[in-house]
C-alpha cells in the first residue's frame, strides 16, 4: 500500500459513535505489545461469540460495535467510517460523484424526482419535477429507501442503468436508458442578486472545490454590481478545514489570522492565515449561524466577529470545535480527535461534552432583552472574556453567538401538515403538468386568490387537509402569505430551477429578512475596526506542551 495519507477535516454532524483500532505509526514498542496480546483475547472473543451465541451474528457486526464502544471512550466526534461511509464522505468531499443527475424524495410513499440537476444525463433526457421512479434495471423501487435508488442509480461513468418513469398526466410509463456522467455537488448551494447590490451567497458544507465555488460566484456577482455581501452559513456542519481558510480569506485582509489549533502533540500547533493573495472582498458583510452552523461553518462566522469584519446574524452555533484527522484503514477510515479550534482572539470553539445529553442537547434560547447579542449568559457561565479586534467583549464556552439574535420563523401546525403532505410540490407537479413551456408558465404563475382557490380544491380533493383548516389558514393572514409563497416557490423549483425556487422562498424567511437590514450596523464596524488604534490583537492560546 503507498505512503499513508491523512486528511484533516472539520466535520460539523455530531458523530455519536467511535473507532479505535491499531494503526501503524509511531507508538513505542511498549504499547505495541500490549494491545497486540488484548487484539488476541479480543479475537477470541469474537470466535467464541460467533460460535456460541444464540442467534447468528456477523463477525462485522460484531467488531464494528466493539470498535464504536472503543472510541466512545475519547469524545463523542471521533468515529469509525465503515467502508460504504468512508466511501461516500470521500466521493462527497471530492466535490462530484457519477450517476444520472436527479435530486430524488419520498413523496407520498414512492421515490419522486424533485428536480434533475442542470447540465446531467438526466436533464439533458428530459427528466423533470415530479416524475416517479418505478423501476432501475428492472427492479421495482417499492420498498426501497432512498439510499438505496441512489445506490443503483450511481455507478462508473459510461456505464448505463435504465429507468422506468411514472409522469403525472400520462396512462403509460416511460422509459429511459441513460448513461451515467459526472455529477457535480456543488457546496455553493445558492449564489445570486438580492436587489441592485447584495449578493447571496449559501454555502451547504466545506469541500474541496468549495474555495473556487465562492470565488467564481462572487466574482460573478460583484460583476452583477455586488457591493454587500451576505453569507449564509445555517446548518453548514463543516467539511474540509482548508476550504474554510479560502473562504475566510476572501473576507479578511490579508494575513489576518483565521484560526489556530492546539492539541496534545507539537506538530497540531498550527496558525492559519488569510491568504496575501487572490480576491479580497472588501465590502460590507453579514453572516448567518444557527445550531446547524458547525466546525468549519464556525471557524468562518468566528474569524469575521473577532476581526470585526462583520456582523454575524442568527442562533447560537453548534459549537463543534475539534480536529479530525482521517486515517485511511484498507477500505473504511478512523476520524480521530487530535486538536481544538481557537479563534483569532483565542476562543475555543468546541462545548464541553462531559455530559452527552447536554451536548446533544444544547439550550438554544435566546433573550430578546439581552441587547440583540444572542442568548442571555449568567455572570456564573459566560465564561472567560475575550476582545474583538475594536475592543468589543466576546466570550469563551464553546460555539459562535451570534452580534444578532434572531430566530428562524416557525410554520403554523396547519401549514406543517400541508407540507408533510407535500401539497405545494403536488400542487406545483399538477399545475404545470399540462404547460407546453413549463418555465414560461413557473415565471407567470402568481399565488393570487384563483390559485389559492384551486389549491383549495386540489387539496381537498386529495385530502391534503380538512376543508376547516384550509379555510382557517386562507383567513389567517400568516398563514396565507406562508401558502401563497410556498406555492409560488415550489412551482418555481418544478417548472425552473432549485436556484428560482429560492428566490422566491427568501420573502418568508425571518432571519434572511433581518439580516438585510444589518449592513449599515456592519459597515460602521469595519470602519471602526480598521481606525482602532489598539495594539495588534494577541490571542490567548493554551501553551505548547
Amino acid at each position: 500500500m503507498g505512503r499513508l495519507k491523512t486528511y484533516v477535516l472539520a466535520f460539523g454532524v455530531v458523530a455519536l459513535g467511535a473507532l479505535a483500532g491499531a494503526l501503524a505509526g509511531d507508538g513505542n514498542r511498549a504499547q505495541t505489545t500490549a494491545a497486540d496480546q488484548f487484539l488476541t483475547r479480543f479475537g477470541s472473543l469474537v470466535h467464541t461469540v460467533m460460535a456460541h451465541a444464540p442467534k447468528p451474528v456477523e463477525a462485522s457486526d460484531l467488531v464494528y460495535s466493539s470498535i464504536d464502544g472503543i472510541l466512545d471512550l475519547l469524545d463523542p466526534h471521533s468515529s469509525f467510517l465503515r467502508p460504504e461511509m468512508f466511501s461516500s464522505m470521500r466521493e462527497r468531499q471530492q466535490g462530484s460523484f457519477h450517476g444520472i443527475g436527479v435530486i430524488i424524495s419520498m413523496r407520498g410513499g414512492r421515490v419522486t424526482v424533485v428536480t434533475p440537476i442542470e447540465g446531467t444525463p438526466a436533464a439533458r433526457l428530459g427528466l423533470r419535477a415530479g416524475d416517479v421512479i418505478e423501476r432501475v434495471d428492472d427492479v421495482s423501487t417499492e420498498g426501497m429507501n432512498l439510499d438505496d435508488v441512489a445506490r443503483r442509480l450511481r455507478g462508473l461513468e459510461g456505464t448505463t442503468v435504465r429507468v422506468s418513469i411514472a409522469r403525472p398526466g400520462l396512462k403509460e410509463s416511460l422509459e429511459f436508458t441513460i448513461q451515467r456522467g459526472r455529477v457535480p455537488t456543488d457546496s455553493v448551494r445558492f449564489a445570486f442578486m438580492i436587489g441592485e447590490d447584495t449578493a447571496y451567497i449559501r454555502i451547504n458544507d466545506f469541500t474541496r472545490t468549495t474555495g473556487r465555488e465562492t470565488r467564481a460566484a462572487l466574482e460573478r456577482l460583484m460583476a452583477e454590481g455586488a457591493t454587500r455581501l451576505l453569507l449564509d452559513l445555517r446548518q453548514n456542519p463543516g467539511g474540509i478545514v482548508d476550504s474554510a481558510v479560502e473562504v475566510a480569506g476572501m473576507l479578511l485582509a490579508p494575513g489576518q489570522r483565521v484560526f489556530s489549533t492546539r492539541g496534545r502533540t507539537a506538530d497540531s500547533f498550527q496558525d492559519y492565515r488569510a491568504s496575501r493573495d487572490g480576491l479580497h472582498f472588501a465590502g460590507p458583510l453579514v453572516v448567518l449561524i444557527n445550531s446547524g452552523s458547525a466546525s468549519a461553518a464556525e471557524i468562518v462566522a468566528g474569524a469575521v466577529q473577532d476581526h470585526d469584519r462583520g456582523l454575524v446574524v442568527g442562533e447560537p452555533s453548534f459549537g463543534k470545535g475539534v480536529v479530525q484527522t482521517i486515517y485511511p484503514v484498507r477500505d473504511s477510515g478512523l476520524a480521530l480527535t487530535t486538536a481544538k479550534y481557537y479563534t483569532p482572539s483565542g476562543r475555543c470553539i468546541q462545548r464541553d461534552f462531559d455530559s452527552l445529553y447536554a451536548y446533544t442537547h444544547p439550550d438554544r434560547s435566546g433573550d430578546e432583552t439581552n441587547g440583540g447579542r444572542g442568548r442571555a449568559r449568567s455572570p456564573q457561565d459566560q465564561g472567560e472574556v475575550f476582545f474583538t479586534d475594536a475592543g468589543r467583549k466576546v466570550y469563551g464556552g464553546g460555539g459562535i453567538v451570534p452580534d444578532h439574535y434572531v430566530a428562524q420563523g416557525e410554520y403554523s401546525a396547519r401549514v406543517v401538515r400541508l407540507l408533510a403532505n407535500s401539497a405545494f410540490f403536488h400542487f406545483a407537479v399538477d399545475f404545470l403538468a399540462g404547460a407546453s413551456d413549463q418555465g414560461a408558465a413557473a415565471r407567470a404563475f402568481v399565488a393570487d386568490d384563483e390559485a389559492l382557490a384551486r389549491f383549495r380544491t386540489l387539496a381537498l380533493e386529495k385530502g391534503w387537509s380538512t376543508a376547516e383548516e384550509l379555510d382557517a389558514a386562507l383567513t389567517d393572514p400568516t398563514d396565507r402569505r406562508d401558502i401563497a409563497v410556498q406555492l409560488r416557490t415550489e412551482v418555481l423549483n418544478a417548472g425552473v430551477s432549485l436556484t428560482e425556487g429560492y428566490r422566491a422562498a427568501i420573502a418568508s424567511d425571518a432571519q434572511i429578512q433581518e439580516a438585510l437590514g444589518l449592513f449599515q450596523e456592519a459597515a460602521k464596524l469595519q470602519a471602526q475596526a480598521a481606525a482602532s488604534t489598539r495594539p495588534a490583537q494577541q490571542a490567548k492560546l493554551p501553551p505548547q506542551r
